[in-house]
């Protein structure tokens, strides 16, 4: 039986499907994207749009939890104008993406995971109207838990396999709130599918390989690593070079290897918002970001070399030359007792 098992399981492993990314996208439709506006004044549009996202979401949360249909339609004008403005200059929507709050990690996290997902969608080059869907498959993809008891998504301790289940069904949840809805096929296949794994050891259908839809495989990258640099009930976040490093790590077994490299590419080394430990021991915030920037971003310095608050912040920016000040080491959103909605 055991041999059979084995036989079972190498047979399955030889028949997973790896198209290249690049067959992948050769039959959709592509653009080309220039970063257009300074992220201070993206800042503003993307800031506005987010809040006005969080509203509608909020409604949506209520309608579910009172067993309604939500009106998904109310939340689009928000959600294009999030795309548009990640079409201009993404690093805005990052570092708001970047803002983490444990007491409304449900709601954050739906909400970065849309930003991350659009903004892996612009680095693979992905028209407007893929860029909005894969937007809306990151908002919605975990809207089944909002039919979930509290007490399980705040529990602090290691789920037993009872509770593993119950919190499985959440897509089971997801796809029934969303049933008969107008939404495309590829966005309620992110909501289905965003905890496959590229191996096979993902759930509920243990697809593997590119037989997981591509929203779901971006979904799934994103999800993960928003969830590792998240303060949540049952773990401290960690920084975000560690989140990279794991991922990176995972690659070709859990994740498609080319969506890991698309994801690193996408927001960088040292993404906007993040915070960093300068060589000569102060602390800075990563303030820009933009493609091709690699070890050298502009800083804000917000603590002294004792660790003090600075009555003025002070703008720099790395040059990388020997005997300058560098990055030492990135830091935790949560750092040194920051706030990290305050620091801009």
């Amino acid at each position: 039986m055991n041999q059979l098992i084995q036989q079972a399981t190498a047979a399955t492993k030889q028949t997973i499907n790896t198209l290249p990314l690049s067959h992948e996208l050769m039959h959709r439709d592509g653009a080309e994207y220039t970063i257009s506006t300074d992220i201070s004044s993206e800042l503003r549009v993307a800031t506005l749009a987010y809040l006005s996202i969080q509203q509608e979401f909020n409604r949506i949360s209520k309608a579910v939890k009172n067993h309604e249909k939500p009106d998904i339609k109310r939340i689009e004008p928000f959600v294009e104008a999030l795309v548009e403005s990640i079409i201009r200059n993404p690093a805005a929507a990052v570092w708001l993406a970047r803002l983490k709050s444990k007491s409304s990690y449900a709601h954050r996290h739906s909400i970065s995971c849309a930003i991350l997902c659009c903004v892996m969608g612009r680095q693979l080059a992905l028209d407007r109207k893929e860029l909005f869907q894969l937007a809306l498959s990151g908002l919605l993809m975990d809207i089944g838990k909002l039919h979930l008891p509290e007490t399980l998504l705040r529990k602090s301790t290691d789920l037993n396999a009872e509770e593993r289940t119950e919190m499985r069904r959440h897509i089971e949840y997801g796809l029934v709130i969303l049933e008969d809805s107008y939404l495309p096929s590829d966005i309620i296949a992110a909501v289905h599918y965003h905890h496959e794994r590229f191996n096979g050891c993902g759930y509920p259908d243990q697809l593997a390989g590119t037989d997981v839809p591509l929203y779901a495989r971006i979904a799934g990258i994103v999800d993960c690593y928003d969830a590792m640099t998240s303060p949540r009930y049952y773990a401290t976040p960690i920084p975000h070079s560690e989140a990279i490093l794991k991922l990176a790590g995972w690659r070709a077994r859990l994740f498609q290897k080319e969506l890991v490299d698309t994801f690193i590419q996408a927001i960088g080394l040292y993404p906007p918002g993040s915070l960093v430990e300068l060589t000569n021991g102060e602390v800075a915030v990563v303030s820009d970001y933009r493609a091709g920037m690699g070890r050298k971003p502009k800083l804000t310095v917000i603590l002294d070399v004792n660790k003090r608050r600075l009555t003025h912040k002070k703008v720099i920016s790395i040059t990388g030359k020997e005997g300058t000040i560098d990055i030492a080491r990135n830091l935790p959103p949560d750092a040194y007792n920051l706030d990290p909605e305050a620091l801009f």
